[in-house]
């Protein structure tokens, strides 16, 4: 599970959408990554991002799952907007497991995870031998050969 924000106050953002999680029957919260600050992806004239991952076990089917993150972030403030532009919050499901769901507004695991060093830097804080049930290659590896040249940096508060 993906967590980013850059609107509002990131930090705070984050650490209550973890905490929804983490409160929720759903879901328990194995690990977690370090808070990155990233570049804005997409559109580049943006606040910076808080990003983070979590790897969960979880107790529901993915649609189920991506109506709960949904309303978790709404919950959480979260407005409508133009694709790739500023969010209060952004809760993304990356894998599960090793499947691979393609199914209406539902694609797992994430299509954009080897093009984004703001998932691959989390990720491969949790799981970087984890291989990616699609593409065949390791966190490290897609980390290691992304084309993604934004810089991603440890953020200076940490959620743990």
């Amino acid at each position: 599970m993906g967590f980013g924000s850059n609107a509002g106050n990131r930090f705070l953002n984050i650490r209550r959408a973890v905490r929804l999680v983490y409160l929720s029957d759903s879901f328990d919260i194995l690990k977690l990554s370090r808070v990155y600050e990233t570049e804005p992806w997409g559109f580049k004239s943006q606040n910076n991002y808080l990003n983070c991952a979590a790897v969960c076990l979880c107790r529901t089917k993915p649609l189920h799952l991506l109506e709960e993150l949904k309303k978790f972030e709404f919950m959480l403030g979260r407005a409508k907007r133009i694709k790739w532009r500023e969010r209060e919050i952004d809760i993304d499901i990356l894998f599960y497991g090793d499947e691979f769901i393609k199914e209406r507004g539902l694609e797992i695991p994430h299509p954009f995870i080897k093009y984004r060093n703001f998932v691959l830097r989390p990720l491969d804080d949790l799981i970087p031998g984890y291989t990616h049930p699609v593409l065949n290659r390791t966190i490290r590896f897609l980390l290691q050969h992304t084309r993604d040249l934004s810089r991603v940096s440890i953020y200076k508060k940490q959620l743990v």
